[in-house]
Protein backbone atom coordinates (compact mmCIF):
# COMPACT_ATOMS: atom_id res chain seq x y z
CA UNK A 1 0.00 0.00 0.00
CA UNK A 2 1.48 3.45 -0.81
CA UNK A 3 1.61 5.77 2.31
CA UNK A 4 1.26 9.41 0.92
CA UNK A 5 3.37 11.55 3.00
CA UNK A 6 2.57 14.30 1.14
CA UNK A 7 4.46 17.22 -0.34
CA UNK A 8 6.47 15.73 -3.39
CA UNK A 9 5.71 14.60 -6.61
CA UNK A 10 7.69 13.28 -8.82
CA UNK A 11 10.06 15.52 -11.12
CA UNK A 12 11.04 14.92 -14.80
CA UNK A 13 14.56 14.34 -15.29
CA UNK A 14 17.09 17.03 -15.59
CA UNK A 15 17.99 18.31 -19.19
CA UNK A 16 21.27 18.05 -20.27
CA UNK A 17 23.89 20.35 -20.16
CA UNK A 18 27.03 20.56 -21.59
CA UNK A 19 30.20 21.93 -19.34
CA UNK A 20 33.33 23.02 -20.78
CA UNK A 21 36.96 23.16 -20.25
CA UNK A 22 38.62 25.71 -17.67
CA UNK A 23 41.22 26.26 -20.00
CA UNK A 24 42.65 29.45 -22.00
CA UNK A 25 41.49 27.80 -25.18
CA UNK A 26 38.76 28.55 -28.16
CA UNK A 27 35.01 27.57 -27.08
CA UNK A 28 35.45 28.31 -23.32
CA UNK A 29 33.60 30.78 -22.34
CA UNK A 30 34.81 32.51 -18.82
CA UNK A 31 32.19 34.27 -16.86
CA UNK A 32 31.49 36.90 -13.81
CA UNK A 33 28.91 37.95 -11.32
CA UNK A 34 26.82 39.40 -13.87
CA UNK A 35 27.24 36.27 -16.33
CA UNK A 36 25.48 33.77 -14.03
CA UNK A 37 21.90 35.01 -14.94
CA UNK A 38 18.56 33.15 -13.28
CA UNK A 39 19.06 29.37 -12.66
CA UNK A 40 16.12 27.50 -14.42
CA UNK A 41 15.76 23.46 -14.35
CA UNK A 42 13.73 23.19 -17.38
CA UNK A 43 15.22 25.24 -20.20
CA UNK A 44 17.99 27.47 -21.00
CA UNK A 45 15.92 30.56 -20.79
CA UNK A 46 17.80 33.20 -18.93
CA UNK A 47 20.57 30.77 -17.88
CA UNK A 48 24.20 31.94 -17.95
CA UNK A 49 26.99 29.10 -18.19
CA UNK A 50 30.95 28.70 -18.32
CA UNK A 51 33.92 29.16 -16.05
CA UNK A 52 34.13 31.29 -13.24
CA UNK A 53 37.32 32.07 -10.96
CA UNK A 54 36.76 32.53 -7.04
CA UNK A 55 39.37 33.51 -5.03
CA UNK A 56 38.78 31.08 -2.17
CA UNK A 57 37.26 27.70 -4.69
CA UNK A 58 39.82 28.37 -8.01
CA UNK A 59 37.62 27.91 -11.31
CA UNK A 60 34.20 26.59 -10.99
CA UNK A 61 32.21 25.13 -13.94
CA UNK A 62 29.14 26.42 -13.65
CA UNK A 63 27.57 24.31 -15.91
CA UNK A 64 28.43 21.16 -14.08
CA UNK A 65 27.32 23.18 -10.53
CA UNK A 66 23.45 23.32 -11.78
CA UNK A 67 23.80 20.07 -13.20
CA UNK A 68 24.83 18.71 -9.61
CA UNK A 69 22.23 20.68 -7.85
CA UNK A 70 18.96 19.64 -10.58
CA UNK A 71 20.19 15.76 -10.39
CA UNK A 72 19.82 16.61 -6.24
CA UNK A 73 16.70 18.05 -6.77
CA UNK A 74 15.65 14.66 -8.93
CA UNK A 75 16.86 12.49 -6.72
CA UNK A 76 15.46 13.99 -4.39
CA UNK A 77 12.18 13.35 -5.17
CA UNK A 78 12.74 9.79 -7.24
CA UNK A 79 13.93 8.95 -2.91
CA UNK A 80 10.75 10.48 -1.05
CA UNK A 81 8.64 9.08 -3.61
CA UNK A 82 10.25 5.53 -3.16
CA UNK A 83 10.25 5.81 0.92
CA UNK A 84 6.62 6.86 0.25
CA UNK A 85 5.71 4.06 -1.77
CA UNK A 86 7.99 1.47 0.79
CA UNK A 87 9.45 0.19 -2.28
CA UNK A 88 12.59 -1.98 -1.75
CA UNK A 89 14.57 0.14 -4.58
CA UNK A 90 14.72 2.41 -7.84
CA UNK A 91 17.46 2.61 -10.54
CA UNK A 92 18.84 6.16 -11.79
CA UNK A 93 21.21 7.33 -14.50
CA UNK A 94 23.02 10.26 -15.43
CA UNK A 95 21.07 11.73 -18.85
CA UNK A 96 24.64 11.65 -21.18
CA UNK A 97 25.59 7.93 -20.07
CA UNK A 98 24.67 4.52 -20.36
CA UNK A 99 25.53 3.36 -16.73
CA UNK A 100 22.19 2.19 -14.49
CA UNK A 101 22.60 2.87 -10.74
CA UNK A 102 20.80 0.34 -8.51
CA UNK A 103 19.36 1.60 -4.77
CA UNK A 104 18.30 -0.85 -2.53
CA UNK A 105 16.65 -0.04 0.53
CA UNK A 106 15.93 -1.73 3.97
CA UNK A 107 13.52 0.39 6.31
CA UNK A 108 13.76 0.48 10.15
CA UNK A 109 12.75 -2.36 11.89
CA UNK A 110 9.90 0.05 13.72
CA UNK A 111 9.01 1.40 10.16
CA UNK A 112 5.54 0.34 10.50
CA UNK A 113 4.97 1.69 13.85
CA UNK A 114 5.85 5.10 13.05
CA UNK A 115 2.86 7.86 12.83
CA UNK A 116 2.62 9.78 9.24
CA UNK A 117 3.83 12.88 10.18
CA UNK A 118 7.45 11.34 11.53
CA UNK A 119 7.26 9.22 8.62
CA UNK A 120 7.17 12.45 6.16
CA UNK A 121 9.91 13.69 8.58
CA UNK A 122 12.39 11.26 8.50
CA UNK A 123 11.53 10.90 4.59
CA UNK A 124 12.87 14.15 3.79
CA UNK A 125 15.89 14.15 6.10
CA UNK A 126 16.84 10.41 4.69
CA UNK A 127 16.09 11.76 0.75
CA UNK A 128 18.02 15.18 1.19
CA UNK A 129 21.23 13.34 2.13
CA UNK A 130 20.76 10.42 -0.05
CA UNK A 131 20.29 12.64 -3.19
CA UNK A 132 23.62 14.31 -2.58
CA UNK A 133 25.54 11.19 -2.20
CA UNK A 134 23.65 9.26 -5.34
CA UNK A 135 24.62 12.76 -6.95
CA UNK A 136 27.91 13.35 -6.26
CA UNK A 137 28.61 9.57 -6.79
CA UNK A 138 26.96 9.76 -9.90
CA UNK A 139 29.20 13.00 -11.28
CA UNK A 140 32.24 10.98 -9.93
CA UNK A 141 31.27 8.75 -12.40
CA UNK A 142 31.10 10.27 -14.98
CA UNK A 143 34.52 11.54 -14.77
CA UNK A 144 35.66 7.87 -14.85
CA UNK A 145 34.08 6.96 -17.95
CA UNK A 146 35.21 10.32 -19.85
CA UNK A 147 39.25 9.33 -18.37
CA UNK A 148 38.56 5.86 -20.44
CA UNK A 149 37.41 7.12 -23.55
CA UNK A 150 33.60 7.64 -23.12
CA UNK A 151 32.30 10.84 -25.15
CA UNK A 152 28.83 12.27 -24.13
CA UNK A 153 28.49 13.51 -27.69
CA UNK A 154 29.37 10.08 -29.15
CA UNK A 155 32.44 12.16 -31.53
CA UNK A 156 34.48 14.54 -29.33
CA UNK A 157 37.08 12.88 -27.00
CA UNK A 158 36.43 13.76 -23.32
CA UNK A 159 39.65 12.36 -21.83
CA UNK A 160 41.35 15.83 -20.77
CA UNK A 161 38.09 17.07 -19.18
CA UNK A 162 37.90 14.07 -16.65
CA UNK A 163 39.08 15.31 -13.38
CA UNK A 164 40.10 18.51 -14.56
CA UNK A 165 41.02 20.94 -11.48
CA UNK A 166 37.80 22.25 -11.56
CA UNK A 167 35.13 19.48 -11.94
CA UNK A 168 35.25 17.49 -9.22
CA UNK A 169 34.38 20.90 -6.86
CA UNK A 170 32.32 22.16 -9.14
CA UNK A 171 29.90 19.13 -8.87
CA UNK A 172 30.43 18.88 -4.84
CA UNK A 173 29.25 22.25 -4.67
CA UNK A 174 25.86 21.76 -6.98
CA UNK A 175 24.81 18.95 -4.82
CA UNK A 176 24.87 21.35 -1.76
CA UNK A 177 23.41 24.21 -3.51
CA UNK A 178 20.64 21.78 -4.71
CA UNK A 179 20.22 21.17 -1.57
CA UNK A 180 19.99 24.57 0.09
CA UNK A 181 17.57 25.38 -2.79
CA UNK A 182 15.06 22.77 -1.78
CA UNK A 183 15.41 23.68 1.71
CA UNK A 184 14.17 26.89 1.16
CA UNK A 185 10.38 27.42 1.80
CA UNK A 186 10.12 31.07 0.29
CA UNK A 187 11.30 30.64 -3.11
CA UNK A 188 10.23 28.32 -5.58
CA UNK A 189 13.11 26.12 -6.82
CA UNK A 190 14.53 28.09 -9.91
CA UNK A 191 14.72 31.32 -7.68
CA UNK A 192 16.14 29.35 -5.03
CA UNK A 193 18.83 28.12 -6.57
CA UNK A 194 19.51 31.55 -8.06
CA UNK A 195 19.71 33.04 -4.62
CA UNK A 196 21.70 30.47 -3.62
CA UNK A 197 24.31 30.41 -6.44
CA UNK A 198 25.09 34.09 -6.30
CA UNK A 199 25.24 33.92 -2.49
CA UNK A 200 27.84 30.94 -2.66
CA UNK A 201 30.18 32.49 -5.68
CA UNK A 202 30.25 36.15 -3.86
CA UNK A 203 30.93 34.07 -0.41
CA UNK A 204 33.91 31.90 -2.54
CA UNK A 205 35.48 35.63 -4.25
CA UNK A 206 34.31 35.32 -7.74
CA UNK A 207 36.42 37.47 -9.73
CA UNK A 208 35.76 39.20 -13.60
CA UNK A 209 35.38 37.02 -16.61
CA UNK A 210 38.88 38.63 -17.43
CA UNK A 211 40.62 37.27 -14.47
CA UNK A 212 39.17 34.09 -14.58
CA UNK A 213 40.99 33.93 -18.32
CA UNK A 214 44.08 35.34 -17.07
CA UNK A 215 43.81 32.67 -13.76
CA UNK A 216 43.91 29.64 -16.82
CA UNK A 217 46.39 30.93 -18.97
CA UNK A 218 48.74 31.66 -16.18
CA UNK A 219 48.84 27.93 -15.93
CA UNK A 220 49.31 27.18 -19.49
CA UNK A 221 52.16 24.79 -19.36
CA UNK A 222 52.01 23.83 -15.35
CA UNK A 223 48.81 22.88 -15.77
CA UNK A 224 47.32 22.34 -19.37
CA UNK A 225 49.40 22.35 -22.87
CA UNK A 226 47.86 22.62 -26.15
CA UNK A 227 44.90 24.92 -27.46
CA UNK A 228 42.70 23.02 -29.96
CA UNK A 229 44.48 19.45 -28.82
CA UNK A 230 44.52 20.03 -24.98
CA UNK A 231 46.39 18.05 -22.65
CA UNK A 232 45.59 18.07 -18.98
CA UNK A 233 48.95 18.12 -16.90
CA UNK A 234 47.16 18.33 -13.67
CA UNK A 235 43.96 17.15 -12.18
CA UNK A 236 42.19 17.14 -9.21
CA UNK A 237 41.47 13.32 -7.96
CA UNK A 238 40.52 14.56 -4.52
CA UNK A 239 37.03 12.93 -4.46
CA UNK A 240 36.92 13.22 0.11
CA UNK A 241 38.68 10.00 0.43
CA UNK A 242 41.14 10.85 2.76
CA UNK A 243 39.54 13.59 4.91
CA UNK A 244 36.03 13.58 3.67
CA UNK A 245 36.33 17.31 1.95
CA UNK A 246 37.37 18.21 -1.57
CA UNK A 247 40.26 20.92 -1.90
CA UNK A 248 39.46 22.94 -4.29
CA UNK A 249 42.97 24.38 -6.77
CA UNK A 250 43.67 27.57 -6.46
CA UNK A 251 45.63 29.48 -8.93
CA UNK A 252 49.02 31.14 -6.91
CA UNK A 253 49.01 34.88 -6.97
CA UNK A 254 45.19 35.81 -8.77
CA UNK A 255 43.71 36.94 -4.96
CA UNK A 256 46.06 38.33 -2.29
CA UNK A 257 44.02 36.82 0.42
CA UNK A 258 42.95 33.60 -1.35
CA UNK A 259 42.19 30.67 1.35
CA UNK A 260 41.26 27.34 -0.09
CA UNK A 261 37.28 27.03 0.99
CA UNK A 262 37.19 23.26 1.98
CA UNK A 263 33.88 21.34 1.37
CA UNK A 264 32.44 18.10 2.78
CA UNK A 265 31.61 15.33 0.57
CA UNK A 266 28.16 13.72 0.45
CA UNK A 267 27.97 10.57 3.64
CA UNK A 268 25.13 8.50 4.17
CA UNK A 269 25.81 8.87 8.33
CA UNK A 270 22.29 10.58 9.23
CA UNK A 271 20.12 7.97 7.00
CA UNK A 272 22.28 5.35 8.93
CA UNK A 273 21.17 6.84 12.24
CA UNK A 274 17.38 7.38 11.40
CA UNK A 275 17.70 2.90 10.99
CA UNK A 276 17.87 3.12 6.74
CA UNK A 277 20.60 0.78 5.21
CA UNK A 278 20.74 1.95 1.32
CA UNK A 279 23.13 0.08 -0.85
CA UNK A 280 24.14 1.73 -4.14
CA UNK A 281 25.62 -0.33 -7.10
CA UNK A 282 26.66 0.66 -10.40
CA UNK A 283 26.41 -1.10 -14.23
CA UNK A 284 28.44 0.10 -16.53
CA UNK A 285 26.56 0.05 -20.28
CA UNK A 286 29.64 1.70 -21.91
CA UNK A 287 31.78 0.40 -24.61
CA UNK A 288 34.64 1.37 -22.04
CA UNK A 289 33.43 -0.52 -19.40
CA UNK A 290 35.84 -3.38 -19.62
CA UNK A 291 38.59 -1.46 -18.77
CA UNK A 292 37.07 -0.36 -15.92
CA UNK A 293 35.77 -3.37 -14.48
CA UNK A 294 39.20 -4.74 -14.89
CA UNK A 295 40.78 -2.92 -12.51
CA UNK A 296 38.14 -4.34 -9.23
CA UNK A 297 37.52 -7.74 -10.89
CA UNK A 298 40.83 -9.51 -12.36
CA UNK A 299 38.99 -12.73 -12.61
CA UNK A 300 36.48 -11.04 -15.05
CA UNK A 301 33.24 -12.26 -14.05
CA UNK A 302 32.08 -8.72 -12.18
CA UNK A 303 29.51 -6.87 -13.73
CA UNK A 304 28.80 -3.86 -10.85
CA UNK A 305 30.63 -1.10 -9.27
CA UNK A 306 30.05 -1.07 -5.19
CA UNK A 307 31.45 2.61 -5.39
CA UNK A 308 31.48 2.29 -1.45
CA UNK A 309 34.04 -0.37 -1.69
CA UNK A 310 36.38 -0.02 -5.09
CA UNK A 311 35.93 3.80 -6.02
CA UNK A 312 39.05 4.66 -3.75
CA UNK A 313 40.62 1.55 -5.36
CA UNK A 314 39.62 2.83 -8.96
CA UNK A 315 40.74 6.29 -8.21
CA UNK A 316 44.28 5.40 -7.00
CA UNK A 317 44.83 3.40 -10.56
CA UNK A 318 43.76 7.00 -12.42
CA UNK A 319 46.54 8.39 -10.18
CA UNK A 320 48.77 5.95 -11.37
CA UNK A 321 47.67 6.25 -15.15
CA UNK A 322 48.08 10.06 -14.64
CA UNK A 323 51.82 9.81 -13.27
CA UNK A 324 52.68 7.74 -16.37
CA UNK A 325 51.38 9.52 -18.65
CA UNK A 326 53.06 13.17 -17.15
CA UNK A 327 56.57 11.31 -15.77
CA UNK A 328 58.80 14.48 -14.66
Amino acid sequence: MIIVLGGCSLMGEPRVRLGCYATSTPGTRFIDDKGLGSHNYDNLFGEGNGIAYTCNGGHIDIAHLRIGADNTRWLYYKMYHCIAAHEKGFTYGLNVDRSVYYVTMKYPDNWNLLKLEEKKKIAQEVSLECAQYLTFTMTTWHEVLTWYGFKTMGVVPETPSAFSWEDVYSNLLGTRLGAEALQDKNHKYNEAMTIALNNEMSLLGIQSHKVAYDAAEKMRGKWFTGTIDVDMIERNFDIGLDDGMVTPMLVPGICPDQNPKLYPVPTLKKTEELGFNVALEIEPHEFEKGKILKIVYADGKGTRIKPDLQMAGIIEQLKLEQKQMHKK
